[in-house]
């Protein structure tokens, strides 16, 4: 399969003119719980020549392909990548800490990797899953037969939340490192990793066994909801490192 992404990334320089210079699996693959019938999401981020980002046209910055039934691409223009990474943004966050990489063109990791502590900022990382928690949540507390997947990514939002509280950094993209370190009652990290195991299979519902993990979640999410931690984020601005990073990769030749 790895081949065949690889193509289908090339075929994307070719008909837009681009250098692909970093590209990840994302979403339950990268997360660690896809499932035989889950979708490769691939996530990339590129470079058009110089010129491009010399005009005063306002041009579109993002590339999206389907290749047959399986494979999704998505990627951003290296503009807007830097200004997301700027306001530290987790999804960018999230495509850099991400292992399974099929590209990392070796000048962009050197400009790019040492900035993500410099621009990190906690409280909006904080918000962004808790904000996707509380959605998640909602939906999970209506269904009588809980859904597999909808309560692992309930879950992985609220384990992102109490890292990000505890920790003061960014989570970990692989599941299991935060089941390991945020979950310290060993029941409840067995029912979580049940619920893994489900997915991993195929299967589409959870019902409650043990009767440990539906009161973990709710306990948790309601000490979310309720108490807003304050964070101190870095004093200063990243700026211009970052403009600095994305004027030496945009004149790279």
């Amino acid at each position: 399969m790895k081949v065949h992404i690889l193509a289908e990334l090339n075929k994307l320089e070719q008909e837009h003119e681009v250098e692909i210079l970093f590209a990840v699996q994302a979403g339950s693959r990268a997360w660690g719980f896809s499932s035989p019938d889950s979708d490769f999401d691939i996530r990339f981020i590129y470079k058009h020549p110089l010129n491009w980002y010399l005009s005063l046209d306002k041009k579109r910055d993002v590339i999206k392909s389907k290749a047959g039934k399986e494979l999704e691409l998505s990627g951003w223009d290296l503009k807007k990548a830097m200004v997301l990474l700027k306001k530290s943004n987790p999804s960018m966050l999230e495509w850099l800490q991400t292992e399974d990489r099929l590209i990392a063109d070796k000048y962009f990791c050197t400009k790019i990797f040492p900035l993500q502590k410099e621009i990190f900022s906690p409280s909006s990382c904080y918000h962004h899953y808790l904000n996707m928690s509380k959605t998640n949540w909602q939906k999970w507390q209506r269904d009588s037969v809980k859904s597999v997947k909808l309560t692992l990514h309930l879950l992985r939002g609220l384990l992102c939340c109490l890292w990000i509280k505890e920790q003061k950094s960014f989570p970990p993209v692989p599941f299991n490192d935060l089941i390991h370190q945020m979950v310290h009652d060993q029941k409840i990290k067995e029912e979580i990793q049940r619920v893994v195991e489900l997915k991993k299979s195929g299967e589409q519902k959870v019902e409650e066994t043990a009767g440990f993990l539906f009161p973990f979640i709710e306990v948790h999410m309601r000490e979310l909801s309720e108490e807003l931690p304050q964070f101190k984020d870095r004093q200063g601005s990243s700026s211009e490192s970052v403009d600095q990073a994305f004027r030496e990769l945009v004149m790279r030749k």
